[in-house]
C-alpha cells in the first residue's frame, strides 16, 4: 500500500507535486491547482490536530468505509466524493509559500508521534493517516495530470 512513510513513495509523490503549476487545468472536479494545494494541506493539518474537526462519521464509515478507503487499492471516484468542510478551510495565498508549506506539512506528518481522529473515518493510526495522505495526493495529482 503506498504511504508517505515509505521514503521512495514520498519522494515520487513530491516529485510529481513539484511539477504542478498554478496554471495547471483540472481534468475533473472544481478545485483550481492553488485550491487543491490548500486542500491537501488542510487534510494533513487535520491529521496533525492543527484543525479542529467535528465528528461526522458513523459505525459504517468508522469500519467498512474506513477499511475500503485506506486498505483497498481502488482509486477514489473522480469528482464524486464530498470532502469534510475542515479540509477546505485554507484560502490559497502565495503559490511558493503554499507549496513549500505543504511539503513541510508532509514532513511533519511523517515525523508525528500522535495523530488526530479523521472527521469521517474516526480513529486512524499514524500509519493509516500516512496511507490516506499518499492516496489523497495521488488522486489530486492525477486530477491535474501530474
Amino acid at each position: 500500500m503506498p504511504s508517505i512513510l515509505d521514503q521512495g513513495q514520498r519522494e515520487m509523490l513530491l516529485a510529481r507535486f513539484r511539477q504542478l503549476t498554478p496554471e495547471h487545468e483540472r481534468l475533473w472536479g472544481s478545485l483550481s491547482a492553488p485550491a487543491m494545494v490548500s486542500h491537501l494541506s488542510d487534510q494533513i493539518r487535520v491529521a496533525l490536530g492543527d484543525v479542529e474537526t467535528r465528528p461526522a462519521g458513523n459505525i459504517l464509515t468508522h469500519t467498512l468505509m474506513k477499511w475500503l478507503v485506506v486498505y483497498l487499492p481502488v482509486p477514489a471516484p473522480k469528482g464524486k466524493v464530498q470532502t469534510s468542510p475542515e479540509m477546505l478551510t485554507t484560502t490559497p495565498a502565495d503559490w511558493e509559500a503554499d507549496t513549500r508549506g505543504f511539503e513541510e506539512l508532509v514532513s511533519r506528518l511523517v515525523r508525528a508521534q500522535e495523530v488526530a481522529p479523521h472527521p469521517i473515518f474516526g480513529t486512524l493510526s499514524h500509519r493509516e493517516w500516512c496511507i490516506l495522505a499518499a492516496k489523497h495526493m495521488d488522486h489530486h495529482l492525477s486530477q491535474f495530470a501530474v
